[in-house]
């Protein structure tokens, strides 16, 4: 037999008499989903365990255990009948099976032992008590869960689970048990009761028997227990108050709970006002016992609230302050706050419930009640100590808000707030609010445009880690709208330091990046909120301030502050494409290519048919372009070609907006054109020659379309294309455009490749007349090189 589930079913019995919302936290419910899993698990091996003794030992333990966790789900709270049903039926017919089978070993056994025979009975018949044991307990338990709204069922599985526990009585030796079996027949004696009284009598019967073997034994305290709740549910008031546990304390909840009702019972029984005295006074104290504890008082007020016919008469009375705050409980749990408001009120005027105030200030403060928490908060201040300075808070508060919840234009409520945070620092300056009073104060100077006063009261908020954390970014946040006044061309205020408001601004949004984890950590619900996106805006402002100088920015920093920026923060999107420019900026300095490609990719597929995004992604296209332009002219490869790397990345999303339709090519000819050449320059000539001649049908023009053909049938030595083509790029780029001097030279490169020297170095020399700059140093010394090489230097 499992003793392990002995104290708990007995809880189960408790909260089966009396099931309230507050049972949920008696025992630790497991799911129904879970049950069934353990079931399905143990199905398989049933066949086995009727055959076999040691498999059969584990599976009836694994039954008990189930059966307890069936008990407990049953306990713990709003029981799903539709779903444990089932779970019931299938746990009830496995340990029936398991009791029937080895029932029948037994009785074979037996048999032919009485035929001569030798046999060992002993093990079958410890196996089907194992199994009878936790199956009486089931039938109990849903008898008065699952089939208490059905008599006749209920009825059945009580007198059934009887016929369990008397069989295991007589079948053991053992005290103990015989006493737990015992036990088990005297609850489902007494639910029985309600349908037969003359049941009542046989419950009351065992319950005594088992107490008869002393106070000393396991189940003394349970028995007595329930020979009380027998009394109780016969109308027997007093016999139940009598039976309760002596010592005034019980448990558990539950027990507790059915020591009160029983209280409460025998108190409105008697006419006998000596007796309801003193059945009062056993309440008080027994509540009195618990007050301190949080289940307890949760029993008190919930009892408080259910027994008594009025409650008001009960306790309201009384001069004792504990009937005055359970009172007022009670009254906020029935949402009867004005009433519950008085009480706290009368409570808090004993002095030993001062927190009683500070609810009757709550309630107030809902119901607008403005000079009723005055007289409470006056009350508490002239009591002095930590009281009087929360009172001195709330007035302040108090004061705020309302000048908040009117948008902030009542001027003689702005006054009296900022005369109650002056007070409340000049006589706490450690006080627990003088951090959020100096932020206020300080936000309230801010909103004045004076910025480096409400900077100077900011630095001096200290202590607290959500308002320190807030109060140095809102001090940088001045310091930021001091230097953009500054640099303002309509700027008509005194002249500052920028350098040094520059740097002050600086030193706080470091601090405040380096306090934010903490802060944000040790706050909690819409404060914590705050704190993440403070955090963000903080970042936001550094990396802004920080590229306000492309010569002195620290990449590094950036690209760190920014990482991650987007999922991090999601409610600051109007800040993600200046975060976006801004880290691929700094990784694109840094080299580190692949995540900058990255980051480029997720902008393109993001912003995949949103035409809106067309011009910022234009913009990091051109800037990347521009970046492997200097890197070829340098003579950096690497570089040269992570930037065209970049460049084809970022253009992809216009090549997939002119196949989606969205925009024709006719108006990207350049764009793509550089999405050529960025391809081209990748190793993808198959890509880039089909992206040219898309824009060369749109814009047969098109120069630097035009450009490209040409450079890859130069690549293929395909002369003749190459020279239509960029003799094309000639005759329609504009002379100032390197493309015109670019194709001049190509011409000249590929008639010397033809042969034609003579044709090439007239191309080269009569350029070189009419332009001696040849576009730019670059080409010029280009230009130099070939004209050396085919012209001057194979001259005869």
């Amino acid at each position: 037999m499992n003793r392990v589930h002995f104290s708990h079913r007995l809880m189960v019995m408790l909260t089966a008499f009396f099931a309230l919302a507050f049972t949920a936290g008696i025992a630790a419910a497991q799911s129904a989903g879970q049950l069934e899993g353990e079931l399905s698990s143990l199905s398989g091996q049933m066949s086995s365990a009727e055959s076999n003794e040691s498999t059969a030992d584990q599976v009836i333990s694994r039954l008990d255990n189930a059966e307890g966790s069936f008990a407990k789900i049953t306990s713990s709270g709003k029981v799903d009948k539709g779903a444990l049903i089932p779970l019931y039926h299938q746990l009830e017919s496995m340990l029936d099976r398991m009791q029937s089978v080895y029932s029948k070993k037994k009785d074979d056994c037996i048999a032919q032992i009485d035929n001569g025979g030798q046999c060992d009975y002993d093990k079958p018949e410890q196996l089907a008590l194992r199994a009878a044991y936790p199956l009486a307990w089931l039938r109990f338990t849903a008898a008065t869960t699952l089939f208490d709204d059905n008599a006749e069922q209920a009825k059945k599985l009580l007198n059934e689970a009887i016929d369990g526990f008397t069989a295991s009585t007589l079948a053991m030796p053992d005290p103990n048990l015989i006493r737990e079996n015992t036990l088990g027949r005297a609850y489902c004696e007494r639910e029985l009761g309600k349908f037969d009284h003359a049941e009542y009598d046989h419950a009351i019967a065992d319950f005594k028997k088992i107490m008869d073997d002393g106070t000393g034994t396991q189940q003394y305290a349970a028995a007595r227990e329930g020979l009380s709740t027998t009394y109780a549910k016969m109308g027997n008031a007093a016999e139940a108050a009598a039976m309760l546990p002596t010592g005034g304390k019980s448990s558990s909840a539950g027990e507790f709970m059915l020591r009160l009702q029983t209280l409460f019972s025998a108190e409105r029984a008697t006419s006998d006002p000596a007796k309801k005295a003193a059945y009062h006074k056993q309440i008080i104290d027994a509540m009195k016992s618990k007050e301190n504890d949080k289940e307890g008082w949760a029993v008190d007020v919930a009892a408080a609230s259910k027994f008594p016919n009025n409650v008001v008469e009960e306790f309201g009375n009384s001069s004792d302050p504990f009937e005055k705050w359970l009172l007022a409980a009670v009254l906020l749990s029935r949402k009867d706050e004005a009433n519950a408001a008085k009480y706290y009120a009368e409570a808090g005027a004993s002095g030993k419930y001062p927190k009683a105030y500070k609810f009757a200030i709550d309630i107030y403060l809902r119901e607008k009640r403005y000079d009723q928490v005055e007289a409470m908060l006056s009350k508490i201040a002239s009591g002095g100590g930590g009281d009087a300075q929360w009172a001195e808070y709330v007035r302040f508060s108090l004061a705020h808000s309302r000048w908040e919840q009117g948008g902030s234009k009542d001027k003689a409520l702005e006054d009296q707030w900022v005369k109650n945070a002056q007070d409340y620092v000049q006589k706490y300056p450690n006080g627990e609010h003088v951090a959020e009073m100096r932020v206020q104060l300080a936000g309230l100077l801010q909103q004045q445009n004076k910025y480096v006063e409400a900077a100077q009261l900011y630095s001096q908020v200290k202590g607290d880690p959500e308002f320190t954390f807030t109060a140095k970014f809102k001090a940088a946040e001045c310091y930021y709208a001091e230097l953009q006044g500054a640099s303002a061309k309509d700027n008509k205020g005194p002249k500052i330091d920028i350098e040094s408001v520059r740097k002050l601004a600086l030193e706080n949004l470091n601090e405040a990046i380096k306090m934010g984890p903490e802060a944000e950590r040790t706050t909690s619900g819409a404060g914590k909120t705050a704190v993440h996106e403070i955090r963000g805006e903080a970042a936001y402002m550094l990396a802004s301030i920080l590229e306000e100088d492309p010569e002195k920015v620290d990449y590094a920093q950036v690209a760190t502050l920014l990482t991650g920026y987007e999922s991090e923060y999601p409610k600051l999107s109007a800040k993600f494409q200046d975060v976006a420019e801004w880290r691929i900026t700094a990784l694109d300095h840094l080299g580190k290519y692949d995540d900058v490609n990255t980051d480029v990719a997720a902008i393109v597929e993001r912003s995949k048919g949103n035409t809106a995004k067309g011009d910022f992604i234009k913009t990091l296209g051109i800037d990347f372009w521009k970046t492997a332009l200097e890197a070829k002219a340098r003579g950096d490869e690497k570089a040269y070609l992570a930037n065209a790397k970049l460049t084809a990345t970022a253009y992809k999303f216009f090549a997939d907006m002119v196949a989606a339709g969205k925009i024709p090519v006719k108006n990207l000819t350049g764009t793509l054109s550089i999405y050529g050449q960025a391809l081209q320059a990748t190793s993808h000539e198959g890509e880039a020659e089909k992206v040219y001649q898309e824009v060369v049908k749109a814009d047969p023009a098109s120069p630097d379309a035009n450009a490209g053909l040409a450079r890859i049938a130069q690549a293929k030595k395909d002369w003749k294309d190459a020279v239509t083509l960029w003799t094309t790029v000639e005759s329609t780029a504009a002379e100032s455009d390197i493309l015109w001097y670019e194709a001049k030279y190509n011409i000249a490169m590929i008639y010397n490749e033809q042969g034609n020297t003579q044709g090439a170095c007239s191309k080269l020399a009569q350029t070189r007349a009419e332009h001696p700059t040849l576009g730019s140093p670059e080409m010029k010394a280009s230009w130099d090189a070939l004209q050396r090489k085919i012209c001057l230097d194979n001259r005869h």
